[in-house]
């Protein structure tokens, strides 16, 4: 049987330095990532703009508000089924600035389910 350490930091200094090299390791950036909630119906997208850096990444907490619907963006080669009462995620990392078309692939004429995705430099 092994004798128990008792690890004890030395100073105050230590514990902030350890947290530094641990959210390195652990991926920081990931961490404090913000999420979007958004919200698909018949009435539409909520929000219906969705605004970011060229290269940025944006997480999207994806949630139908009645039927299945689908979060399509041609432009980044994005399709993702969005069924009720089931949130799923979405990474988004655009590698091109400009205006692009947000809608439902499985109703891809109707116009109230139609959003925007403005992607700055």
């Amino acid at each position: 049987m092994r004798p128990q350490r008792n690890i004890k930091l030395r100073s105050s200094v230590s514990f902030p330095l350890i947290l530094c090299v641990l959210c390195g390791f652990l991926g920081g950036d990931a961490i404090a990532q913000d999420v979007i909630d958004v919200t698909v119906s018949k009435a539409g997208w909520k929000p219906d703009t969705l605004r970011l850096r060229k290269g940025e990444t944006l997480r999207l907490s994806l949630k139908s508000g009645d039927d299945e619907h689908c979060f399509a963006v041609d432009a980044l080669r994005v399709e993702k089924r969005v069924r009720p009462g089931k949130a799923v995620s979405l990474d988004l990392t655009p590698d091109k600035a400009g205006s692009f078309p947000i809608y439902c692939c499985l109703e891809p004429d109707n116009e109230s389910l139609r959003g925007r995705l403005v992607v700055s430099e």
